[in-house]
């Protein structure tokens, strides 16, 4: 495990350099109770602004950041329609609009000044819509505030010498009942990526080098505006809007040689890929009386793509041009939804809410794909590449939230889903849904530190649109064949999560979880007269053991004063049997450990602070019906960086991204024939490394 090795290597050189060896957790159960900063209540904890002022934050995102044994979740967005894209996050106890704008975002355009306080609800109240996160962050707004804004600007500088920046600014405005909130993002960067590929014959003796000097350019911007009317005093209605057009190029020259390193050829490729999307969503709350409220929310988001005409050129060393593959690749896609919700709170112990959604989705992908010879240039035909998935999605949902005592709480909940997919154009077919979500979640508290948490669910995941589609990757040799058969893997959940609080800052959390999987996402052979393809499918029943620790801890028992540290590591040991052998084998594309690490220590008088993250995975594997592969991504992704806000209040940070970059491997293993049959055609190993970005962020409020 090189990556714990680097980690232990970072941490030891921390504590080498600023402080003592030894290391304890404080667990002073008195700290911070009866001090201005903190205050807590059953199940929530109160942060004065005083408590951040050491890390000197610039907008409430920095505040969030900091909270102890908090992560800020958008929710799973990138689910159709809006059950699922509830995030965890509270704006004077009501949520933001889902989807159109990201939380990190609503936070980025509220400057520090502006909150009141922070409330980190940890347990499931009846006062408070948890939507499944344990854990809820209630950002207070000072009252009365006026006229701010907030603008950030990173310039980047990546070691290809490629300079680019990203810069955002927003302005809010209050008018009488009204809150008008715009702002714009924008920005550009380029880089080169390097590959380094060897192919391998089945003796795993080296054929051909191949050395790809990849130079991409991006750019984007993006408008916002937002809008809270207090219509009265139980009704308010809010808009969020936001646009996007974005521009991406790339232009590869692959320069292949033999094993003795005598130049065989080239290849090369370039394409151009643009699009645009935009987002509104439109919140009406009314209070109907004292304990019963509606809320109706309308989205609706439109995205199109085109990429193309993408050449892929082959070049001999004697001979010259040899051929060509061609790829033209668009999309559209559209999503409206509305959801009606009537919440009831009879007393202080129960809230019970009922309601309904229902959501249009439409997805068109056209993809073309020709073959050139130097004379002629000949359409190729691939299943499915032409198509258009609708679907039609309705539920009925209701939850309820019971205290049933100061320290026990339940929160229970049904969603019970319809849904209709027609899919046109190469493949013609009609399917329809229904499924049941029940779940149920236990809190417990066993006293001001202790929490314990036990949730028993059901989950349904959504069908893919891009997986009905086929596609192609031809720098890669891939081809994936769509499939307008597969259906959505269902997982029913039991998980326990253990909360344990020291200190004013500190938090440590073990959650274990198992899952069940019936008709797990996989890879399936599709045999077509035009050969065996891989397609998305269902490969059978799997099952998942998992265990995560979240630690948040200051260090002052090192003797770094100011200092913080979070650590996040999870395990996963997944089963499932291969439709292709039959044995025993880990799930396609998840990791077995995942390691986060993130530091930070101020220095308060002198206005500065530095910090380092270091993010690892252990090796992936992917099945396929005539290849295997395995990833590793070598020494991890380790950053650091210094902050200061010595000059005019202004924040300050510069930092360097992938200080020890060398790359992610990868090795395919090619079958001849199935992959069952063990019989090897050819190796491939490849690196592939975008080197380290320099950058300096600047950071203010106005």
């Amino acid at each position: 495990m090189r990556g714990t090795v680097i980690t232990a290597a970072a941490a030891a050189a921390t504590g080498a350099l600023l402080g003592e060896t030894a290391f304890a957790v404080r667990d002073d159960a008195d700290a911070g109770v009866a001090d201005a900063v903190i205050q807590s209540q059953a199940g929530i904890a109160i942060y004065a602004p005083t408590f951040f002022a050491s890390y000197s934050p610039v907008t409430a995102r920095d505040m969030v950041d900091r909270v102890p044994g908090f992560s800020l979740s958008e929710g799973d967005t990138d689910r159709r329609g809006l059950g699922d894209s509830f995030g965890n996050l509270l704006i004077n106890g009501q949520r933001p609009s889902n989807k159109s704008l990201g939380l990190d975002t609503v936070l980025q355009r509220i400057p520090v000044d502006d909150v009141a306080r922070i409330e980190l609800i940890q347990e499931a109240l009846p006062d408070y819509d948890m939507r499944g996160h344990p854990r809820l962050v209630n950002v207070i707004l000072r009252e009365g505030a006026g006229r701010s804004g907030s603008w950030a600007s990173r310039f980047l500088l990546s070691d290809s010498g490629r300079v680019g920046n990203w810069s955002e600014i927003s302005y809010s405005v209050p008018l009488n009942n009204l809150d008008v909130v715009m702002g714009v993002e924008a920005g550009f960067e380029g880089n080169r990526i390097r590959k380094r590929h060897a192919f391998h014959d089945s003796a795993d003796r080296l054929e051909v080098l191949s050395n790809v000097s990849d130079q991409r350019t991006y750019a984007e911007i993006a408008p916002t505006l937002s809008l809270n009317w207090a219509i009265d005093a139980r009704s308010r209605l809010r808009f969020d809007g936001r646009a996007e057009a974005w521009t991406w190029h790339r232009r590869a020259v692959d320069f292949l040689d033999d094993a003795n390193g005598v130049p065989l050829g080239l290849e090369q490729n370039a394409t151009e890929n643009h699009g645009s999307e935009w987002s509104a969503t439109v919140t009406y709350n009314r209070d109907l009386t004292d304990t019963i409220a509606s809320e109706t929310i309308l989205l609706a988001s439109r995205e199109r793509w085109r990429e193309g005409p993408e050449p892929y050129e082959a070049y001999d060393i004697n001979s010259g041009f040899v051929g060509a593959t061609i790829v033209n690749y668009d999309g559209d896609y559209e999503e409206t939804a509305l959801r009606q919700t009537l919440s009831w709170n009879p007393n202080a112990r129960h809230s019970l809410e009922i309601g309904a959604e229902t959501a249009i989705n439409a997805r068109d992908t056209d993809l073309d794909l020709f073959e050139d010879d130097g004379t002629t240039v000949t359409p190729v035909a691939l299943p499915v590449s032409t198509t258009r998935v609708e679907e039609t999605r309705s539920e009925i949902f209701a939850n309820h939230v019971w205290s049933v005592s100061d320290r026990l709480s339940v929160e229970s909940g049904l969603r019970y889903e319809f849904s209709e997919i027609v899919q046109t154009g190469d493949a013609n077919q009609s399917r329809s849904f229904t499924y049941a979500k029940p779940s149920v979640t236990l809190n417990w508290r066993q006293d001001a530190r202790n929490r314990l948490r036990l949730t028993a669910e059901r989950d349904v995941d959504q069908l893919e649109f891009d997986k009905f589609a086929s596609s192609i990757d031809v720098a890669d040799g891939n081809s994936v064949l769509g499939n307008p058969d597969y259906v959505p893997q269902r997982t029913w959940t039991i998980e326990a999560e253990w909360e344990r609080r020291f200190g004013e800052d500190g938090s440590l959390s073990l959650q274990i979880g198992h899952d069940w999987i019936q008709d797990l996402d996989g890879w399936i052979p599709v045999v077509t007269p035009d050969g065996v393809f891989d397609a998305p499918g269902n490969i059978g029943d799997g099952r998942n053991l998992r265990v995560t620790g979240n630690l948040t801890s200051p260090l002052d028992m090192l003797g770094l004063s100011h200092a913080v540290i979070d650590v996040f590591l999870e395990w996963y040991d997944t089963h499932v049997d291969d439709p292709l052998t039959g044995e025993d084998r880990h799930w396609s594309d998840t990791r077995e450990w995942e390691l986060r690490v993130d530091y930070r220590q101020t220095f308060p008088e002198r206005q500065m602070a530095w910090g380092w993250d270091y993010y690892w995975l252990s090796d992936g594997e992917v099945f396929r019906a005539q290849e295997y592969r395995q990833y590793d991504n070598t020494d991890g992704d380790f950053d650091i960086y210094v902050e200061t806000t010595r000059w005019l209040g202004v924040t300050v940070r510069a930092g360097v991204d992938g200080v020890f970059n060398n790359g992610d491997d990868r090795r395919r293993v090619f079958y001849d024939g199935s992959r069952a049959d063990g019989i090897i055609d050819a190796i491939e190993y490849r690196n592939i490394s975008s080197g380290q970005i320099a950058y300096l962020r600047i950071q203010d409020t106005f």
